[in-house]
């Protein structure tokens, strides 16, 4: 039996592997459970047997962790801020690394341009899970009670994935280079700003409340 789950674990890991290189080389369009089982050195049947077919597999990805990071209890006591003033630098260091990593990878850029694409059951459901993700990571960075982090997480996030998908289309935006690093690194200087003001409008809000960390518990080096 546990022979059994190693080797099922170890053809999962292939199955995912092998979509996040089609996904690379081909796009969305070119994902397809018959390239994938090539790749893979596995049936189609596998395929299905696992995920009950492509869009199973596409969520299944989505909801690992290879887009949107999953964050440990331990992790974020470590990121907590210990004072309200650290907030604004939480915020924008994971929403930015977030997106970094986003640029970096092809197979993630792709899967992020489907969730502005015409209906259809693989676009529909990259979306749905993609939301979900971003849903729980922005809940888990919240750190404020009373705020309303989601419509203000919206509008960031939701400003950085369409300059993200313009930049994977190679197009400006408001004269910005989005293929340049100099594009992106003026972007992300705006973005800590916006960050610093709603820190500021939560801390002097009468109704939220920042959640801090004891300043006895340490934090080690990401």
């Amino acid at each position: 039996m546990e022979k059994q789950h190693r080797n099922r674990v170890a053809t999962t890991q292939r199955i995912v592997d092998a979509l996040e290189q089609v996904l690379t080389e081909h796009g969305l369009e070119g994902v397809a459970i018959g390239a994938i089982a090539e790749k893979a050195q596995v049936s189609k049947v596998l395929i299905y047997r696992y995920f009950g077919g492509l869009e199973g597999l596409l969520e299944y990805y989505v909801r690992m962790g290879r887009i949107v990071p999953h964050y440990t209890p331990a992790w974020l006591e470590q990121i907590q801020p210990f004072q309200p003033g650290e907030l604004a630098s939480v915020w924008s260091n994971q929403s930015l690394q977030l997106f970094r990593q986003l640029r970096a990878s092809r197979a993630s850029r792709e899967l992020l341009k489907a969730t502005v694409q015409e209906k259809d059951s693989l676009n529909d459901v990259v979306s749905s899970s993609l939301d979900t993700e971003l849903i729980r990571l922005v809940n888990q960075l919240a750190f404020v009670e009373g705020g309303d982090h989601q419509a203000t997480s919206a509008v960031i996030l939701g400003a950085l994935s369409f300059l993200t998908i313009q930049a994977q289309n190679d197009r400006p935006m408001i004269g910005l280079d989005l293929r340049s690093e100099e594009g992106w690194k003026r972007i992300e200087e705006v973005v800590k700003g916006f960050y610093k003001v709603m820190a500021q409008v939560a801390i002097d809000s009468s109704t939220g409340r920042t959640a801090v960390k004891p300043a006895s518990v340490a934090v080690s080096t990401w």
